[in-house]
């Protein structure tokens, strides 16, 4: 195997076990490398990475995870399309840990010539990076046959957060998968002033969406935009939806909004069955400040069955008698 070549200053004993004729003793020896040496055996997990025995190659491919130095990430690239299939997913799992090195403009590169669940792993390892080069070919990926690719592809975009990919973002809001639509709404919460009216208009459809999370997900983000416009469509699912996780968003988002207009929706969420709403409702009320939810909050401080709300109601009463 001679490793020596590439690494003489390994101990003796990891030379001899990196270079044994057992596939899994030679396994043992690259993760013990990853374990004491991290990144410094780069040299080890390449040559690793071309061993004949795929124990070795998987082995290799994990300890190959957030190495963004260029030989590395070549040969996760490879590995992506390792006859193994354990190993194709191990390549792909590290290369969506990258965070930083001189890999992006190869993988914006790789992209070309990539099909399939190649170019998920792909764009799963641009997310982080942030290379500039990757939006084009990010936006295009959006209209990818395969789901994962269309998700991964919201991912870097999200990760960018470029004003001209808001509304190739926008129209991912009514994606076939759910999965996708998802992460469709939580990237527009980037949108920026020239952004919002595309993004706000996405996100509200994306509260009557069929999946309880994409729903969930809407009515968070409308919440980190602040945009009064969305106040309405944020009341009538904290009244209708029937999800109590999506009217707890939306009473947050109402909250952050300081939307005077939620106080009656909020308040009769001081009724609901579940706990946790109506402490966020509590909590969205002292937000907007209104004072007329006062006698209710008084009596949520007295009686709410729940200790948390007692406390958060207490909390807020106590506040607002001291004039704070």
């Amino acid at each position: 195997m001679a490793y020596a070549a590439f690494d003489p200053d390994l101990p003796p004993h990891l030379l001899a076990q990196l270079g044994d004729d057992d596939p899994a003793v030679r396994r043992i020896a690259v993760r013990e490398v990853n374990d004491e040496f991290d990144s410094e055996g780069l040299a080890v997990y390449l040559r690793a990475s071309r061993d004949a025995a795929a124990e070795v190659r998987l082995e290799a491919a994990q300890a190959l995870e957030g190495i963004g130095a260029r030989p590395a990430v070549e040969s996760l690239l490879a590995l992506l399309g390792d006859a193994d299939a354990e190993v194709r997913r191990a390549a792909a799992a590290s290369l969506s840990e990258l965070r930083d090195g001189e890999g992006g403009p190869l993988l914006v590169a790789a992209l070309a010539s990539a099909e399939g669940v190649s170019r998920a792993a792909i764009l799963g390892g641009l997310r982080k990076l942030r290379e500039p080069a990757a939006l084009a070919p990010a936006v295009e990926s959006l209209r990818d046959p395969l789901a994962a690719v269309r998700r991964e592809a919201v991912g870097v975009l999200a990760y960018l957060r470029d004003a001209r990919a808001i509304e190739a973002i926008a129209e991912r809001v009514d994606d076939p998968s759910p999965e996708v639509r998802r992460a469709a709404t939580g990237a527009l919460g980037f949108a920026g002033a020239e952004g919002l009216p595309v993004a706000r208009a996405a996100l509200l459809a994306a509260l009557r969406d069929a999946d309880w999370q994409v729903r969930e997900e809407a009515a968070a983000t409308l919440g980190k935009l602040l945009d009064p416009a969305a106040g309405e469509g944020l009341i009538d699912a904290l009244l209708r939806d029937t999800y109590w996780e999506v009217r707890l968003k939306a009473a947050n988002a109402l909250g952050r909004l300081k939307a005077r207009a939620a106080v009656p929706a909020l308040l009769a969420a001081l009724e609901h069955a579940v706990s946790n709403l109506r402490k966020e409702a509590a909590n969205a009320l002292e937000a907007i400040g209104d004072r007329s939810a006062l006698p209710r909050l008084r009596r949520a401080a007295a009686e709410d069955p729940d200790l948390e709300v007692r406390k958060t109601a207490q909390r807020i009463v106590g506040a607002w008698q001291a004039g704070r």
